[in-house]
């Protein structure tokens, strides 16, 4: 069974992915770039609509930047709020902003990755999940996005 789940887990003897808030207004106009590149504004608008989705109560607000070691980037509610989560494979639980802004933007990242020329949106995709193995959250966030 243990090969069987394998690829849920975080490689051995990988350093550990540590995120940074981006607080620099100049440097959060590049984040999206960097990783959408003239498709910024869809990914942003698709991780909007994500998390409206997923979250009857949420209604909009300030987002918090984060890049990752990595290379990755992911986008979290600038809230103390709970979210109440409901996905389409059946998941429901109440995770915090951070939690429920990775889920969204992971979902996202799926999303998009279809799209044609998608590997951008795959990759960091692949990037955030290195992150997510190794997050609090870790257990709930793969729920979410299995």
């Amino acid at each position: 069974m243990e090969a069987i789940n394998a690829h849920l887990k975080q490689p051995r003897g990988r350093a550990a992915v540590t995120p940074t808030l981006v607080t620099n207004d100049l440097e959060r106009l590049e984040c999206l770039p960097r990783i959408a590149g003239m498709r910024c504004v869809l990914l942003e608008s698709t991780i909007f609509d994500t998390l409206a989705r997923m979250c009857d109560s949420y209604e909009g607000g300030y987002w918090h930047f984060y890049n990752l070691s990595n290379g990755g980037f992911y986008m979290a509610p600038d809230s103390d709020a709970a979210f109440p989560l409901s996905c389409e494979n059946y998941f429901e639980h109440t995770v915090c902003a951070d939690t429920a802004g990775i889920i969204a933007t992971a979902s996202a990242y799926s999303h998009l990755s279809f799209l044609s020329n998608g590997e951008c949106f795959a990759n960091a995709y692949h990037r955030l999940s290195e992150f997510i193995f190794q997050h609090r959250d870790a257990a709930l966030i793969r729920a979410a996005l299995d």
